[in-house]
């Protein structure tokens, strides 16, 4: 495996692995049958916090966030280091199996950055105050090559909060000691992102909650030079201002954390995630024909089990490294959070099975 930090928020993940779309208007989702909980994704070890996966060869790559050990009584213990990562097999027909496997050696997957209470791997400075490396999305995956070497980023917002409060309202990202994109710009990728014919579309959420979206080729991605924009109707190669309601894009989510991907079966984009400012396993959906819309209203197809704890359920995600690519199915991943111990937060990660009618 090979890692190299080229930004504070675009990561570039580079990993060693074994081994004609058209588009049509918006697809109408109709659930088939009951959705099937097939079990509890886990690695033995660790209470892992927010987890997403993305194809690496023939592997799912799974990165989470916070992450612990677990004392001899199962109950997770400090220290904190601020994302892990770990393999899980997939299944001949698609699926996954329960069981990750990895070692992080006690480090955070995610490299922390220099100066930002670096010292310890969870980020946490001596005033209390935080940054934290929170990936909303997993790696978004841009080439794979034959000699089985995969290449993948990550946009993470860089933040310093006070327990779950930005202590900046619009977080920057930094490549090496360059800006690229600062504080109080859209922070495009950070929201999620899809490859398809050879461009990477990002989008971003700015506080708010309005939904923004920027285009580059897959050879270029480290080269904000080469950006194009989607604002008022049109792609663009001026970068709109935070705040720019011709850059909005209606419909584009639910409003919460979820993920972006490409259906081959319905030849449309898709968006599965959680409705804004919620902290349950409510999942929506929206559909588009193209990356810049129109989308469709997002509409709630199914509900899982909260968590007992103050947070019950949330991240929640659509895994499609899972299936197969034709397949008219998704696998559904949320963060479920009960109370141990001393009101510890334990972190479990159920894998739902979604068939559709259509």
């Amino acid at each position: 495996m090979k890692f190299s930090l080229l930004a504070a928020c675009l990561v570039h993940i580079t990993l060693a692995v074994p081994s004609n779309q058209e588009k049509r208007d918006s697809t109408k989702p109709v659930v088939k049958g009951t959705p099937q909980v097939v079990g509890i994704l886990a690695d033995p070890s660790l209470n892992r916090d927010s987890c997403g996966s993305s194809l690496f060869g023939d592997r799912a790559l799974w990165v989470c966030r916070d992450t612990q050990h677990y004392d001899s009584d199962g109950i997770p213990n400090l220290p904190i280091f601020t994302s892990s990562a770990s393999w899980s097999d997939l299944v001949t027909g698609g699926g996954s199996q329960l069981t990750m496997y990895g070692d992080n050696q006690d480090n955070s997957f995610y490299p922390l950055v220099p100066g930002n209470c670096d010292d310890n791997q969870a980020g946490i400075c001596s005033d209390g105050t935080r940054y934290p490396l929170w990936a909303n999305a997993p790696p978004l995956v841009t080439s794979s090559d034959s000699s089985g070497t995969t290449t993948g980023y990550t946009w993470i917002s860089n933040s310093h909060i006070s327990g779950l409060s930005d202590l900046i309202q619009h977080p920057s990202a930094e490549l090496i000691n360059q800006a690229f994109w600062a504080e109080n710009d859209i922070p495009f990728g950070t929201y999620g992102g899809v490859v398809q014919d050879d461009i990477v579309y990002i989008w971003g959420q700015a506080t708010g909650g309005s939904v923004n979206l920027a285009r580059v080729p897959v050879a270029n991605v480290e080269d904000k030079s080469k950006y194009e924009f989607y604002v008022n109707g049109g792609w663009t190669t001026t970068q709109p201002e935070l705040g720019d309601g011709a850059a909005t894009m209606e419909n584009a989510s639910a409003g919460g954390q979820g993920t972006y991907y490409f259906s081959n079966h319905w030849k449309s984009f898709v968006w599965i995630g959680q409705a804004s400012n919620s902290v349950s396993a409510d999942f929506f959906i929206t559909t588009s024909p193209a990356p810049e819309g129109p989308w469709t209203e997002p509409v709630k197809f199914y509900s899982g089990v909260n968590g007992n704890y103050s947070l019950g359920a949330y991240t929640l995600q659509a895994n499609p490294a899972l299936s197969l690519p034709d397949s008219n199915e998704i696998y559904l991943t949320y963060t479920k959070t009960d109370a141990v111990g001393d009101n510890v937060a334990l972190y479990t990660t159920p894998l739902i099975l979604v068939e559709w009618e259509i």
